[in-house]
Parts: structure tokens; sequence; C-alpha cells
């Protein structure tokens, strides 16, 4: 198994819950049940909503809104190979739907089935630890509720929409200049052939 990937197989999953330590820049993929056509019923196919969620809708296994839903594993029976979602664990990202990620804090995921409702609910947390393993970015256990929401324990002041930094424009307005430069070009202009 390749350092930036973390394969977790179905029975290590399964029961209470299960923790995986990532650094920055890993990849943790999900990989969807998949079923070869006509092997099971639709009806019985094995599909999941993923959601990253905060501890306490962790502990309770019960998602408090749409915004937490990270991936659906609807296709089961998909025509080429099973569905595939990675999480790339980085601490900024370009993309308006990407997370972000800090070492020392702890991030959940909860999924629930679709082919059949009940209390079933797969649960995975996901510890990010620094990248050279040491102890003080390590999650303590109990500890790191940071579940991808913005909270004040877990917030940099960077995330402050009152902090502005202190930015001077370096961009001067061109059409501004080029109209005075023509409006005092012009009189002068006329005033020289005037006098020749």
């Amino acid at each position: 198994m390749d350092r930036g990937e973390q394969e977790i197989d179905e029975e290590r999953f399964q029961g209470n819950s299960y923790t995986v330590e990532v650094r920055l820049n890993d990849y943790l993929d999900i990989v969807c049940p998949h079923y070869p056509l006509g092997m099971v019923p639709f009806q019985e196919a094995e599909r999941y909503v993923l959601y990253m969620v905060d501890r306490e809708d962790y502990e309770a296994c019960r998602p408090q809104s749409y915004e937490q839903m990270r991936w659906e594993c609807g296709q089961p029976f998909a025509m080429h190979a099973a569905e595939k979602f990675s999480e790339k664990f980085q601490r900024f990202t370009p993309f308006t739907l990407g997370k972000e990620f800090r070492p020392g804090q702890s991030y959940y995921y909860i999924s629930k089935p679709l082919h059949h409702h009940g209390e079933e609910c797969l649960k995975l947390r996901v510890d990010v630890i620094a990248n050279d393993g040491s102890q003080e970015a390590r999650v303590g256990a109990g500890k790191g509720s940071g579940g991808g929401v913005h909270t004040t324990s877990n917030r940099l002041p960077a995330d402050d929409p009152v902090v502005l930094p202190d930015v001077q424009s370096v961009r001067k307005n061109s059409a501004v200049r080029m109209a005075f430069l023509t409006i005092t070009t012009i009189p002068l202009t006329l005033l020289l052939l005037l006098l020749q």
C-alpha cells in the first residue's frame, strides 16, 4: 500500500468506528460497492450517501444538513468500474467544493445506506498529523473536533473576514490619463499651428 493511499477493507470498517491517520497531501480513496449487471437485484444493491460531519453528528450518526453530503455511491451497476471518490488532505484548496484540512485536527465521515433504511451506520474518523509525524501535531483521543466546520477553536486569522490585508493598488487608470493628454494636447497643437 502506498503512503499516499489508505485502503480500508469492509471487515475493519464495520462496527462502531474506524480511524485513519493521514498527512497533508495524502489521498483517501473511497471505492463504492460495484456489481456485475444481474448479479443481485437492483433493490438489494448497496448504495450509500457519505457525509462529512462534526463530532456530535458523528457520535449520533445523524447528518444535519444537505451541505454535509460529500459523495453519493449511487451507481452500483456502473458500466466500466466501481465509482471512486478521492479526498485530498490539503491545507488550502482552489476549488469551491474542496475541503481544507489542518494538522492536529480530526475530521469525521459517516455513511448511511440508500438501499434500505434503518439504524445502520458506517463511521470513519480521519486524524491529520504533521508531515514529520511529530507528536505535537498528533490528534489526542477525543480531541480535534474540526470536522471541516469553522469554529472559533480551529479558525486562523486569515479565515476572519474582518481582517483585511494592507494592499495598495499598482494599477493606474490609463483611460483617465489618455483623456487628460488628449484634452491638453489638442489646444496646444492648435496654438502652435496658429503661430506658424
